[in-house]
């Protein structure tokens, strides 16, 4: 474990920085590549540890995937669905979008396979998918106490079904996504709310039918057949937002962030900041590819208050304590409406959240269903920090510090690597010392 002491003064954003490759896309990328019939080529491909992770999986199923360091691309020579049978277990560590994809990849095989994970995955439940996945036709058994490690046993007669969702969860929609591309019939999900869409752009750029409009999802596994593709990643919208909040909150900052994804489903943090009045221009925008993307300018803006609606909310959900840390030092009151499907999901980030923000004097109310900020709180050093092996925390807390000028450390720094590893070093170069 490793700590990060912060510098006593305070910053402002000055310069250009380039994000790594957007990892969700490319848990996604691995997965349909490693599946297919024939070669997928992956450039921009940003190699943090839970992608290492996902590689390392997909080469145990008997994909051959080569990662060239040096320039950021990946080859994959595809399986064409002629997973490996195994006799030890899979370990997914703590890669939880890993687990959603691959409890579906594996309910489509006759083989048998176990599954473990990390003490954070060995708590996390994985209920909700079990049950889908046990109507579709596969079996599943606990060997502990805990939700893993867990022994499945699939099937290439799996049944499609229809879910109508109860909460908005993406992970467990992409899971009855990779299900129901193998699955004898159509599968079909009615959706609470939208969420991150990333499952069904690349399941269908490589080959699946999946028909996703804003209230229903259908899967049409007679019309799928997966083919390597070529695929440009771009920039994570994720690793963007540090900057986002950080130049928007120090006073004089303008920081340029080229070719970052621009997704719909996941740029809510930018609607948010709009909405709180922040100037953020777009430059360059390609919207004729997989996944969008373009460059973003943004500069130092007062902020107020705002209402994020239920609506958004699936939109923010790696964003939230970003936007806590925005509203804390906006003028007037925000509320975060409409939480409680990201509640059940993501309980730790969102009470960790609350805990070391306090620490640093912002204070915050979060219910059940709700969080209210007021604005126009001070930051107030009163102890050190703890990431909680959050990398989202953890790079809030980064942007927390060069909002003061109190060093304080913060904790378990090294969560940062499970998405950019490199992030302490780009996050100083482009930090000047305020007057």
């Amino acid at each position: 474990m490793f700590d990060y002491n912060t510098r006593a003064a305070k910053f402002k954003f000055q310069g250009e920085v380039i994000v790594p490759g957007d990892k969700s896309i490319a848990h996604r990328a691995i997965t349909f590549g490693a599946l297919a019939d024939g070669v997928t080529q992956i450039s921009n491909f940003s190699y943090s540890d839970d992608l290492a992770v996902t590689t390392k999986v997909f080469k145990e199923l008997g994909a051959k995937i080569h990662t060239e360091m040096s320039n950021n691309d990946m080859i994959i020579k595809g399986v064409n669905h002629q997973l490996k049978s195994l006799d030890h277990p899979l370990n997914i560590e703590n890669v939880g979008t890993l687990e959603s994809l691959l409890l579906g990849v594996l309910t489509t095989s006759n083989n048998e396979y176990t599954i473990n994970g990390g003490n954070y995955l060995k708590q996390r439940s994985i209920d909700r998918l079990v049950v889908l996945l046990q109507q579709m036709g596969a079996d599943f058994q606990k060997l502990s106490d805990d939700y893993l490690p867990i022994k499945m046993q699939g099937s290439d007669k799996l049944q499609g079904i229809t879910y109508q969702q109860d909460i908005s969860s993406a992970q467990i929609k992409s899971g009855l996504v990779m299900a129901g591309i193998y699955a004898k019939t159509p599968t079909t999900i009615i959706r609470k709310l939208p969420t991150r869409d990333h499952t069904e752009v690349l399941a269908n750029y490589f080959g699946a039918d999946v028909d996703a409009k804003p209230d229903i999802i259908t899967i049409d596994p007679q019309k799928t057949h997966l083919t390597g593709q070529s695929l440009m990643i771009p920039g994570d919208f994720s690793s963007a937002a540090p900057y986002i909040a950080g130049a928007l909150l120090s006073k004089g900052s303008e920081v340029r962030l080229p070719k970052v994804g621009l997704n719909s489903t996941r740029i809510g943090l930018l609607n948010v900041a709009q909405e709180m009045g922040a100037n953020i221009m777009l430059e360059s925008h390609s919207i004729n590819v997989v996944e969008p993307y373009g460059d973003l300018v943004i500069k130092s803006k007062k902020l107020h208050g705002t209402t994020v609606t239920a609506k958004q909310v699936p939109f923010i959900v790696d964003e939230i304590p970003l936007i806590a840390l925005l509203a804390s030092q906006a003028e007037g009151q925000t509320v975060i409406e409409g939480i409680h499907d990201v509640h059940l999901q993501l309980s730790d980030r969102i009470r960790n959240m609350r805990v070391e923000l306090a620490k640093l004097g912002i204070i915050m109310q979060v219910n059940d269903d709700s969080i209210v900020i007021n604005g126009g709180q001070s930051i107030k050093v009163k102890d050190d920090v703890d990431s909680h092996n959050d990398h989202r925390i953890a790079m809030m807390l980064c942007v927390a510090s060069i909002l003061t000028a109190t060093s304080f450390k913060i904790k378990n720094i090294e969560s940062i690597d499970i998405s950019y590893p490199n992030f302490l070093a780009d996050f100083k170069k482009v930090l000047v010392a305020c007057n």
